[in-house]
C-alpha cells in the first residue's frame, strides 16, 4: 500500500517529506543569505533590500533542492520499494536543480554527478559497515 501523506518510520511520505525538507532547506538558505549579506563589503544604497534579496534567493534555491530530493526519494520508494538507488537518484535530481535554474545543462549534469555521487558514497559506506557484524 502506497502512502501519499501518512508518515511512518519505515516509509517516506511524498507530501509530508517534501514539505518538511523544503521548509528546512529554505530556512538554511535564508540563514546563509543573511550571513552572506552580513559579510558584504558594499551592500549598496539599500542594505535591507539587499539582505532580503539574498535571503530570499538562497531560501528558494536550498528549499527547492531539498524538496526535490525528498520528493524523488519518496516517489522512488513508492515505485521501487526500499532501495539505495532511490537515494542516489534523489541526489542526482536535487543536484541538477542549480544548473536547470540557470538554463545550464552542463552545470545540471555536473550537479547530478556531484550530488548523486555523494549519495552513492554514503550508500557504499553504509554497505561497508554492515559487513563487519
Amino acid at each position: 500500500r502506497r502512502h501519499w501523506c501518512a508518515a511512518s518510520e519505515s516509509e517516506p511520505s511524498l507530501i509530508q517529506d517534501t514539505m518538511t525538507y523544503g521548509a528546512v532547506g529554505a530556512g538554511v538558505g535564508a540563514c546563509i543569505g543573511a550571513l552572506e549579506s552580513a559579510w558584504m563589503l558594499n551592500p549598496g544604497p539599500t542594505p535591507f533590500r539587499t539582505t532580503l534579496s539574498l535571503m530570499g534567493g538562497h531560501a528558494a534555491m536550498f528549499g527547492s533542492i531539498a524538496a526535490v530530493f525528498a520528493a524523488t526519494e519518496a516517489t522512488g520508494h513508492m515505485i521501487n520499494g526500499r532501495s539505495d538507488a532511490n537515494t542516489v537518484a534523489a541526489g542526482c535530481a536535487a543536484g541538477s536543480i542549480y544548473g536547470l535554474r540557470n538554463s545550464n545543462l552542463s552545470a545540471a549534469f555536473a550537479g547530478c554527478l556531484l550530488f548523486g555521487g555523494a549519495q552513492a558514497m554514503g550508500v557504499f559506506k553504509s554497505w561497508e559497515g554492515h559487513g563487519e557484524h
